[in-house]
């Protein structure tokens, strides 16, 4: 059997299950990268799987939120933002979410590999609502302005930078790899822990989008 031959597409998404976010919900592939074509997204991605470069699961996650905008945008000299009110912003946007079956596909060790990630631990399982949130956050950059993406850094990669402080889920970097701004999937989070990622980044000197 011949090598897969790689698009430009294909490229795209293993270079950023690689560097910039954990995996990618089937729909969200087949809306970004196929035009919401979901048999085409589906075909092309079992294809990459069988090639050694994707691995396909079936797990339980929450339906996302619509993500237009960050729930907070703020930067130093701007006043603190109320942790009890952003809270309660962000848990309210997951009543009536069930967990459902969602087919999800993560990059393979040689994917990570050949583009230059790190390894990673297994995939926890109860973090794949907040893994899919950061994917929709990264999607959204990339829609609004593609040269974010590649400014965009993943928190696997930042991790080795980061050691003893809070690791985000992702920031935007300078040429020499520095952070300029923190970027935060909410999830459900409460106003400790709100207040927390805030204290890091203004400790840091470090603007932030919350989403």
């Amino acid at each position: 059997m011949n090598a897969l031959r790689l698009r430009s597409r294909d490229l795209l998404l293993l270079e950023a299950l690689a560097l910039r976010v954990r995996l990618i919900g089937q729909r969200q592939a087949a809306e970004a990268f196929w035009a919401g074509h979901m048999a085409n997204a589906r075909r092309r991605l079992l294809q990459l799987a069988a090639s050694g470069m994707l691995t396909r699961h079936i797990v339980n996650a929450q339906p996302l939120p619509e993500l237009i905008d960050p729930v907070v945008r703020w930067q130093p000299g701007q006043p603190i933002p109320d942790a009890d009110r952003i809270a309660f912003q962000l848990q309210n946007r997951w009543r009536f979410r069930s967990l459902r079956p969602t087919v999800v596909y993560f990059p393979t060790e040689k994917t990570i590999t050949e583009f230059g990630g790190r390894p990673r631990t297994q995939a926890v399982l109860t973090q794949i609502t907040h893994d899919l949130g950061v994917t929709a956050v990264w999607l959204r950059y990339a829609k609004q302005n593609s040269t974010l993406t590649s400014l965009w850094v993943g928190e696997d990669i930042l991790a080795p930078s980061r050691v003893d402080q809070k690791l985000p889920d992702a920031a935007l970097v300078d040429q020499h790899g520095e952070p300029t701004l923190l970027i935060e999937f909410g999830g459900s989070y409460g106003a400790a822990r709100v207040a927390d990622f805030h204290d890091d980044a203004a400790a840091r000197g470090l603007p932030y989008h919350l989403w």
